[in-house]
């Protein structure tokens, strides 16, 4: 039933009795405190005004009671906010995004839902039927991964063949850089670009709030008029990251029964610009500073909160977790105030090799850290110039030594291919790995992404060598150079073969999962002799084809490799499947979709 507006008048309350239940919060359905020339207003939690400092009806009153049957309109028209599952060969964690999205809304006082096929395991049916069945279901908003987007526009189709009242909004990177596929036909009627959160709010007023704002005025968003595609001006990235509410975290039971850490934002953007990144092409979309961070106090009073809910092993998920303005200063103070409040957490980042120094990183030990990802990403000069990357090799060997020195685990991120691969690349790139085998790499064979919206995509567009596009959102290129491209083949045959093993292997070590060290050592240690086994093989390869094998005796080759290995690989699978079973671990993943 819904809640009737009531107002009482001349109550007695006393200045302590206000200034107690203000202390209460109204985006946890408590009570509101406001002011309008002097007159004070209270609203409960079951949005009646319980308190007016004002003899008659007038028009501040007036206002007052209009802005409470907003408030209750907001109540009684529920926003679902979803995302599916994707194709891709890792395991679920929380989607902190729509997280982020539910507190911001939460807090102008909408009725929100979360419905996370990924990580709840649900298909796309049962997605469809959780929304069709949920009563008062005004808004769906959709979060597109990139290996989800057509499954997810599918999806808006089917709802709105069935509830055509249902106003339907999308975000993330598929929407954002390819906002007139979502919006075409009306499938979507909104798309969101770049950053969220405000945006959100007024798409949301405007669906079912006070609609304060046209649909042409709300920045960062695209929506269809009259067949065509309208993108509205760019937003304003959020300056002032602490000003945003804390992640609901409806799903964090969940992601912690599956054994999977629980994800916290402290930054967000990168100050790199790396040829294939998204993630600066995003940020791009937006207006304002390449990366912001939360302050220490912000960070470490979440990290503390997620400490009392129960919470051990916690994985920070910004792009790049320390800039110039988280110096040995900022480390060290981090440290403090982590040991200040008795935190004794596991926690796992990413960081750019150029930001590796010596003190920060102890500090970030000391402070709980065991676990870094680092955009290594090659062991040539000339191709990490080529990508545009900000630190050398030089800068690469340094970080790893200082990361080894610490006892860090390191998950290297590595692009062994792109399309002006040089034979002589590939060889100091066995070299490196061979120097750096303790680094954790997903496997042997890798290529750079051509994403929409990078930079490294509109190189290949300009040089015409786009060969086949929009593989999800993943466009195709060739291999310049005929050795290369021999070597990259057969690499490739050879990581497919066991790949979906190597996956199940690394996953624990690189999600990563919320096992302790010892169980974290033992699939480690699974890995690295997969390591050395695919780094034989690399060395072999590239051995033959310097010295002229043709495809078809490369080809010959591969199959006797792959047979005479099959018992190794299946010692390999028998022990990690074991170790899964004892740490409770499920590995649900999909053959890469990337690697086909």
């Amino acid at each position: 039933m819904k809640s009737e507006i009531v107002i009482k008048e001349n109550i007695s309350l006393t200045d302590e009795k206000i200034k107690t239940m203000c202390k209460l919060n109204f985006e946890d359905n408590d009570f509101l405190f406001t002011m309008e020339n002097g007159k004070s207003i209270i609203i409960d939690k079951r949005k009646n005004i319980i308190y007016v400092e004002s003899n008659s009806h007038n028009v501040v009153l007036d206002k007052y009671i209009r802005y409470l049957e907003d408030v209750q309109k907001k109540r009684d028209r529920k926003i679902i906010l979803t995302t599916l599952s994707p194709d891709t060969h890792r395991t679920s964690e929380e989607n902190l995004g729509l997280s982020y999205l539910t507190a911001v809304l939460r807090k102008q006082g909408y009725n929100v839902e979360i419905i996370d096929g990924w990580l709840a395991g649900l298909t796309d049916e049962e997605v469809l039927q959780r929304i069709i069945n949920s009563q008062d279901v005004s808004v769906v908003g959709v979060s597109c991964y990139m290996s989800n987007n057509e499954k997810s526009i599918e999806l808006a189709k089917k709802i709105r063949s069935l509830n055509p009242h249902i106003k339907l909004m999308c975000g993330g990177f598929g929407p954002s850089f390819n906002p007139q596929k979502f919006v075409k036909d009306g499938i979507f009627d909104v798309a969101m670009i770049g950053e969220g959160e405000e945006s959100i709010v007024e798409v949301c007023n405007y669906f079912i709030g006070d609609g304060s704002k046209k649909i042409e005025e709300i920045e960062g968003i695209a929506y269809e008029n009259d067949e065509c595609c309208i993108r509205t001006q760019k937003r304003k990235l959020i300056s002032d990251l602490d000003t945003i509410p804390l992640a609901a975290r409806d799903t964090m039971r969940m992601a912690k029964d599956r054994k999977s850490t629980v994800n916290i934002l402290t930054a967000r953007g990168c100050m790199g610009n790396c040829l294939f990144c998204s993630v600066n092409a995003f940020n791009k979309l937006s207006i304002g500073n390449k990366w912001r961070g939360r302050s220490v106090d912000s960070i470490v009073d979440e990290l503390e909160l997620l400490q009392n809910m129960g919470v051990k092993y916690i994985k920070v998920i910004d792009d790049s977790f320390l800039e110039s303005e988280r110096d040995e200063e900022w480390a060290k103070e981090f440290r403090d105030k982590i040991r200040e409040r008795g935190i004794e957490v596991s926690l796992r980042g990413s960081l750019k090799a150029d930001q590796v120094e010596d003190k920060k990183i102890e500090y970030l030990k000391e402070a709980g850290f065991h676990s870094f990802a680092c955009g290594i990403e090659n062991g040539s000069n000339t191709a990490l110039k080529r990508m545009n990357k900000s630190a050398s090799l030089e800068d690469n060997k340094r970080a790893l030594d200082i990361l080894k020195k610490h006892g860090i685990y390191v998950q290297a991120g590595f692009i062994l291919f792109d399309d002006n691969t040089t034979f002589e690349e590939l060889k100091e790139n066995y070299e490196f790995l061979r120097e750096y085998d303790w680094i954790i790499t997903k496997g042997i064979f890798s290529e750079m992404f051509a994403a929409d919206g990078t930079l490294y995509t509109e190189k290949l567009k300009k040089e015409d060598k786009i060969v086949k596009s929009d593989v999800y959102d993943n466009n195709k290129y060739d291999i310049v150079d005929p050795k290369v491209k021999l070597t990259y083949d057969a690499l490739k045959r050879w990581h497919k073969s066991h790949m979906k093993l190597y996956d199940m292997i690394i996953d624990p070590i690189s999600s990563p999962k919320a096992i302790d060290s010892t169980g974290e050592k033992g699939f480690y240690d699974l890995y690295y002799q997969l390591k050395l086994k695919d780094l034989d093989f690399m060395q072999m390869v590239l051995e033959e084809v310097e010295q002229g094998i043709t495809e078809q005796q490369l080809s010959e080759m591969i199959t006797s490799q792959i047979a005479q290995n099959s018992d190794f690989y299946e010692k390999i699978n028998r022990k990690g499947s074991s170790l899964c079973q004892k740490y409770g671990l499920n590995y649900d993943g999909k053959e890469n979709p990337f690697v086909r």
